[in-house]
């Protein structure tokens, strides 16, 4: 058998679910998921190998109207990510229809020299806007969509069931370039360490919060020490802008900042088989968002 091996991209607005269908490609979790859009905020990396080869899909954060620093360096590292994959996924929610930032989507990619595959998620939700989508397109590359095969496929799925995601995944091993896998068969991520662990405290803060506060939180593991064969000591910063989001984090009595801590910690040890010693911190950081020191400590700058 031919053995394929690329770079995928999967690209979309905030909240489409690309979060979701890495994680089930995969069968197991590398990137946060949270119904919070623009959980993703790094390009992470998940990497499928099997018997036709091997796929590096690069998660990206969701394409929106940048407010701040860190929404356009989020954009960026999505456009960018679309650059350098041999394929790219453009994972759109098929339950809402487009709107300005689908159209930046589609704008940004339907100029691209490479082959796209919009992938229609969350047809389990009834799929009523596939139509808009695919107009869309034909109305971005001034052809209709019988005129587009070599350019575009298009392909209805729903990454929380499963529904033509092997589909997906033959025409993502079809279109990509022969070649030897570029990691170990074993190799799931290439994810930073820390800032994995810091997206799944970030995740867990998301759930435990009941006041949303999302797009001002950030989480820095400062410290990873292993105390033992048995115990992992992980420090975690959490990032907020103002004191009145640090009540919220904390909440009342310090039950949210507890309830994320033990939902981070359980996750954390089933991640790493062992025990896991979490100290959470939260400290105020007055418009850390625009602050390119901060942003690089997170992983945002290399």
């Amino acid at each position: 058998m031919t053995n394929h091996c690329g770079v995928v991209a999967i690209i979309g607005r905030p909240n489409t679910g690309k979060s979701t269908l890495l994680n089930y490609i995969l069968g197991e979790k590398v990137a946060a998921v949270s119904s919070v859009p623009q959980t993703t905020r790094n390009a992470i990396r998940g990497i499928l190998t099997e018997a036709r080869g091997q796929i590096i899909f690069v998660d990206t954060p969701g394409i929106h109207k940048p407010k701040h620093r860190l929404g356009k360096y989020m954009n960026m590292m999505a456009q960018s990510a679309g650059r350098d994959a041999d394929v790219i996924v453009h994972l759109a929610d098929s339950s809402e229809a487009p709107g300005e930032e689908e159209s930046m989507v589609v704008g940004g990619l339907a100029g691209e020299k490479k082959k796209i595959i919009l992938a229609l998620n969350k047809i389990d939700l009834g799929g009523k806007f596939i139509g808009e989508y695919i107009k869309l397109w034909e109305e971005k590359k001034a052809k209709p969509l019988s005129q587009l095969a070599e350019e575009l496929t298009v392909i209805p799925i729903s990454s929380r069931k499963g529904t033509n995601v092997d589909k997906l995944l033959g025409l993502l091993f079809s279109s990509l370039p022969e070649g030897q896998n570029l990691y170990p068969d074993d190799m799931l991520s290439d994810f930073p360490r820390k800032l994995a662990y810091a997206d799944i405290i970030r995740e867990k803060l998301f759930a435990s919060m009941r006041q949303e506060v999302p797009h001002s939180i950030a989480v820095l593991v400062e410290e990873i020490t292993e105390r033992s064969k048995k115990l992992t000591y992980i420090k975690g910063l959490i990032i907020v802008e103002r004191p009145s989001q640090k009540a919220i984090v904390i909440g009342a009595g310090g039950q949210a900042l507890k309830e994320a801590g033990s939902l981070s910690r359980k996750e954390l040890e089933e991640l790493l088989e062992k025990k896991v010693f979490l100290d959470l911190e939260v400290k105020v950081m007055p418009g850390w968002k625009s602050k390119h020191e901060i942003l690089k400590l997170l992983g945002y700058f290399s």
